[in-house]
């Protein structure tokens, strides 16, 4: 793999001392991404960079600061998002914040994938109306790991923490979800979703769905804390359904940590006719009825995998 340091750049530069990035920075990094070769690592040095659907046509790895000061916001409305990896390029993003996005049609994104395969490592999500929308190649791997989302949504129900339009995978390992407005912390019709050793807590928000699920595929949900607010958008926790095609598959609810503060509601809204694995949760009601753990009229699930 080429090692290409945006540091070099920098020598001069405020960012180089410790303190921010300044406008002329940002143009720095754009510029280093413009000329870094496919498969390059390019470190960025902690700052504020404000960037504006800011296309990577290549294939690169950007590491910013251990210490979480490399953060990524956009000024202005964008029309996407803050970063767009553009078709056929695998884009991997540790140790940036990414805030504040906001576009015209109330989906901007702190990336907007585009591309073929996305990873994600250790990156805070704050405040933007989708945290990552993927919309790229239909057969890409989507991994986020040990991230942070927090008050994501524009507040209509359209936007999310992370929505998987297109992909072959999602896999979400670890990490946090944190007061979703209204939206679904984790919306995927990727063909296979894994959400596993994550916090989704709908904190004060009215968040919908903690996972929703609505072109079936294969689908584990395992070991995760799950805390459904009072006041929350949607009676059911997790959602699986046909509504935008696909095929009902698999589906396994194991190992889950839940606490339920709505009154009554479902883990599962199950609207197939496929029997679900439903074991090992330990669920903590603190609402006046119980949490059902699949909706009426739906398949009983089985306790095996």
């Amino acid at each position: 793999m080429i090692r290409f340091s945006i540091l070099l750049f920098f020598a001069l530069g405020a960012a180089a001392c410790g303190a921010s990035a300044s406008a002329h920075d940002s143009e720095r990094l754009k510029g280093a991404i413009a000329a870094a070769r496919s498969g390059s690592v390019i470190e960025v040095p902690p700052g504020d960079y404000d960037l504006k659907d800011l296309k990577i046509s290549k294939s690169l790895t950007l590491r910013g600061a251990p210490d979480g000061g490399t953060v990524f916001r956009s000024a202005e409305t964008t029309e996407k998002g803050i970063l767009v990896p553009q078709a056929g390029t695998d884009l991997t993003v540790e140790n940036v914040t990414f805030a504040g996005a906001k576009s015209w049609d109330r989906n901007g994104a702190g990336i907007r994938h585009e591309g073929r395969n996305l990873t994600v490592v250790n990156c805070k999500f704050l405040g933007n109306e989708d945290g990552i929308l993927a919309t790229g190649d239909p057969e890409g791997a989507i991994v986020v790991r040990n991230s942070k989302f927090v008050d994501s949504g524009f507040g209509d129900g359209q936007s999310h923490a992370i929505y998987v339009a297109s992909g072959g995978r999602l896999t979400v390992e670890g990490g946090h979800f944190i007061g979703t407005r209204i939206g679904h912390h984790i919306k995927s019709l990727a063909d296979a979703t894994v959400v596993r050793g994550a916090v989704l807590d709908d904190a004060y928000g009215r968040s919908s769905y903690a996972v929703d699920v609505s072109r079936g595929g294969d689908v584990t949900i395992e070991n995760n804390k799950i805390i459904q607010s009072a006041n929350a958008d949607n009676h059911a926790i997790v959602n699986y359904d046909l509504t935008r095609g696909g095929e009902a598959v698999k589906i396994v609810i194991t190992g889950n940590e839940i606490t339920n503060r709505f009154d009554g509601g479902v883990l599962l809204r199950n609207d197939t006719k496929l029997a679900p694995v439903i074991s090992g949760n330990r669920i903590q009601d603190e609402g006046k009825r119980p949490l059902a753990l699949t909706s009426p009229g739906s398949p009983k699930p089985v306790d095996r995998q």
